[in-house]
């Protein structure tokens, strides 16, 4: 148990480089935040903003002040502003921007300003992230008065506005890793953004509604299969991601949809931005943090099935100055879902914490524990031409959705524990600090089988096994140091830092035991009432020891420069290291790998004309051999295969032809090599590494509002995939397994304008043919879903109401999702959501 719980000390030294900034940087926040804190909020800086649209001159405001701007996108439309130009304060320059617009500015926070109307009318603004710096300048725009005080409270208690895409794809800011924030319009990336309102809208207990909602991915498995968010992404599948621009080895196990403030899915390569990960791109989820204005949110519903669910959002200033603030979501789910013995537990409590120390000085604290059991999971499901599991050359037809084909004894249980700060330092006008950790624990177990199809004999409940409690231990950390400068007239925005992470998993000397397949079934029904084999009930499992170490550490050093207001690049160069190891319960190393490449990244962005941006990249990234699952069902589990260097090249063009619209494309070649799972004439599963796969694409998008009562989120993916150099000839010129070569989805949202507050939503999300083996022969038929919502808006004594219905595969579709999981059944869904 000693190594399960660990002092840390290999973590630290592996991660020495990002973890030494950010202890710099916390010791110089000890040592200088009484001289941050007597710098003054009214510091000048020197503006040149056009006269013109008021959003357009709050943009430039945002960017050239680095402070965040809190408003509805709604209140600019139609204004203009006389502009300014010269030298002055913040304060002074927005209240200029701002005279004779009937808009007001208050603080709403260290490092935030709020717009409302004069007289401030019933309605919650709908956060707006207009900032394209690292680090905010954390000063005030106004002083905190109860009059300001009580605006913001009347604001709070209003109706709320539900803006889908509407400036939050155009104007909002992205993470981009060592790049910082950036509005997405602006970076040389294929970037998504779903707020949490809209999943709100889709009352999503998970992120399969929202990845089949995105036009340019795909949902590589329900999430009750592994019990965690799994996404392709350009064709290449991915369980790990982002929290709040942290990278982490593990799993995105224990992230709940209630904590989430956006999803953020970058498209293609990332290897710059956080060293090793998946070539398709990377999904960033980032957290709820603490509010400055009274946040009191409950909200019950039903998930779907028996489900039934309750949340509490709370959040605000701690102190009248808003020095302390905080946020605190608790949620609780149960019941059985839209799938026949299939139920589901789930809880959070997720907080957080803003400490602005100084007025230039930000650090931030949150923390979260999960609970998730899923008892009777969707596996993953197989086919064979017969019991000696010789192939197949077709796929099987798909089953009844709304069955799991599995037991109600099998499981999978996670606990997760999960703690992060950040600290966010703007030094002067030139230089800025950013640093961050994460640490996350998970205690996992599970009771696994894999439904089977056998074409001699019937259908069989293959490789039953019962794992053993394991650990995951997962951290990261990154510390960068920003600066803004010109030479010769050209700008830059230089960034030097580190990132790293690591990953430790503890198991017991007994990791798993395995029992005998159940005998053949004709009905598939069946596989469902198999009485447990008793060799599952084992809980003897013995000590526990090491069993694998994994780090990934990053040295990066990139330039955003900008030579003049229509053409700029972004050039950067990362040095990664990837290091993995397994070891025998003895601790000796059974196998490992030691990896260092240095990977660039080059972006040239051009705007002939104002609001249209091309762009073209290239980018390379060294990426993680598969370590193969700790389990009985494999032939070669633990096996970590070697790490390989990933290309892509891509340009693009992204156009707002309106302030709430935006418009994007992208054209893209990646290549990665090719790796795939086999069977072994025992049945094991082998995967294995072999030629290059090469994945070439083009993506469109549009989002926003079409209309003053019509939004959208539509667009899709058209795909050219095929493996080359392989050394087996028979797989040159083969389609990779798993991918559909084409997505077509369309989402809208109607307000009705003869009942305010009332709308209609609904989704059409097709993907087309896939393959299930390596020879192509097994082709899955793709598939048409579509979804229809109900939604309605009003205010009772003053309090916001909202009431959601949403609908999910309305026609009960039976369809193969992916290559080996079932799809969804028809869902029904419905929350109610009340403002106290």
């Amino acid at each position: 148990m000693n190594e399960m719980i660990g002092n840390g000390r290999a973590a630290a030294r592996l991660l020495a480089t990002a973890l030494l900034a950010g202890s710099a940087l916390a010791g110089g926040t000890l040592l200088f935040a009484a001289s941050a804190a007597a710098q003054s909020s009214l510091a000048t800086h020197a503006y040149t903003i056009p006269a013109g649209a008021l959003s357009d001159a709050l943009n430039r405001f945002a960017q050239q002040s680095g402070l965040q701007l809190n408003y509805d996108a709604a209140l600019t439309r139609g204004r203009t502003t006389a502009g300014l130009s010269g030298q002055m304060s913040s304060r002074d320059a927005l209240s200029q921007l701002l005279s004779g617009t009937g808009l007001v500015a208050h603080a709403s926070g260290a490092d935030a300003v709020t717009i409302a109307p004069a007289t401030t009318g019933a309605m919650t603004l709908d956060t707006l992230r207009v900032e394209d710096k690292a680090a905010a300048i954390l000063a005030s725009a106004g002083g905190d008065t109860s009059e300001a005080d009580a605006d913001e409270d009347a604001i709070r208690r209003g109706t709320p506005i539900l803006v889908l895409g509407h400036n939050e794809q155009i104007d909002a800011a992205a993470s981009s890793g060592p790049w910082g924030a950036k509005a997405i319009i602006d970076t040389p990336y294929s970037i998504n953004i779903t707020s949490h309102q809209m999943i709100e809208t889709m009352v999503a207990s998970d992120m399969d509604q929202i990845f089949k909602m995105n036009p340019v991915v795909q949902n590589s498995a329900p999430s009750t299969v592994y019990g965690t968010p799994y996404v392709t992404i350009r064709g290449f599948d991915s369980q790990k991601g982002i929290v709040d621009g942290l990278r982490l080895s593990s799993t995105l196990t224990g992230i709940a949809t209630e904590e989430l403030e956006r999803v953020e899915i970058m498209n293609g390569l990332s290897g710059f931005m956080y060293g090793a990960g998946n070539p398709g791109g990377v999904a960033n989820y980032v957290l709820k943090r603490p509010t400055y204005s009274r946040t009191a949110d409950i909200t019950g519903g039903n998930y779907g099935g028996q489900q039934w669910f309750a949340h509490v959002d709370l959040g605000n200033r701690i102190d009248k100055n808003g020095v302390l603030a905080y946020r605190l979501n608790v949620s609780w789910q149960d019941g059985r879902t839209s799938k026949k013995n299939q139920n589901l537990a789930r809880t959070l409590i997720s907080g957080a914490i803003d400490w602005n120390a100084a007025p230039n000085l930000l650090v931030q604290v949150e923390g979260a524990h999960t609970y998730y059991r899923l008892q009777g999971i969707d596996s993953r499901f197989y086919a064979y031409a017969n019991s000696s599991f010789g192939a197949l050359n077709h796929w099987i037809p798909a089953l009844d959705n709304s069955k799991t084909y599995t037991p109600s004894w099998t499981y999978n249980q996670t606990k997760t524990d999960r703690i992060g700060a950040n600290v966010k330092w703007k030094l002067d006008d030139t230089f800025s600090l950013r640093a961050a950790y994460l640490y996350k624990r998970d205690q996992s177990e599970s009771i696994n089988i894999y439904p089977a199809y056998y074409e001699d004999s019937g259908y069989a409940n293959g490789w039953p096994s019962r794992s053993a409690p394991s650990w995951n231990f997962a951290m990261g950390a990154y510390a960068y140091l920003d600066s803004s400068f010109q030479t010769f007239g050209i700008r830059h925005h230089l960034t030097l830092g580190a990132s790293g992470d690591s990953l430790r998993v503890v198991r017991h000397l007994t990791a798993s035991v395995s029992a005998t397949a159940s005998p053949a079934f004709t009905n598939p029904d069946d596989l469902m009432s198999w009485a447990m084999p008793t060799a599952l009930n084992a809980t003897d499992w013995d000590g526990t020891y090491k069993s694998s170490y994994t780090t990934n550490a990053n040295v990066i050093i990139g330039d955003d420069i900008q030579f003049t207001d229509r053409l700029g690049a972004l050039v950067g160069l990362n040095r990664t290291t990837i290091n993995a190891k397994n070891y025998t319960a003895t601790g000796v190393t059974s196998s490992a790998y030691d990896k260092t490449a240095y990977t660039p990244t080059v972006s040239l962005v051009f705007k002939p004309v104002k609001r249209l941006t091309t762009y073209a990249s290239y980018m390379q990234g060294l990426e993680q051999g598969t370590i193969i699952p700790n389990d009985p069902a494999y032939s070669n589990p633990g096996q970590i295969l070697k790490p390989f260097l990933s290309k892509q090249y891509e340009v693009g063009v992204k156009y707002a032809p309106s302030s709430a619209l935006l418009l994007t494309s992208a054209l893209y070649r990646i290549e990665k090599a090719n790796s795939y799972e086999g069977r072994t004439p025992d049945g094991k599963i082998t995967i294995t590494q072999d030629g290059v796969q090469v994945h070439q694409g083009l993506e469109l998008t549009v989002t926003g509002q079409l209309t003053k009562h019509l939004s959208t989120v539509l667009g899709g993916s058209f795909m050219d995939l095929k493996v080359t150099k392989a050394a087996d000839p028979t797989l040159i010129g083969t389609r990779p397994t798993g991918v559909s070569d084409r997505l077509l989805k369309a989402y809208l949202d109607y307000s009705l304008p003869w009942v305010p507050g009332l709308s209609v939503t609904g989704g059409a999300y097709y993907a087309g043919t896939m393959y299930k083996d390596s020879a192509n022969l097994q082709k899955i038929p793709g598939y048409t879903i579509f979804d229809l919502g109900l939604h309605f808006k009003t205010q009772v004594d003053r309090h916001a109401l909202r009431f959601d219905l949403n609908i999910a595969n309305i026609t009960g579709r039976d369809y193969w999702a992916t290559s080996y999981s079932l799809g969804i059944p028809r869902n029904v869904a419905f929350s109610v959501k009340y403002g106290f």
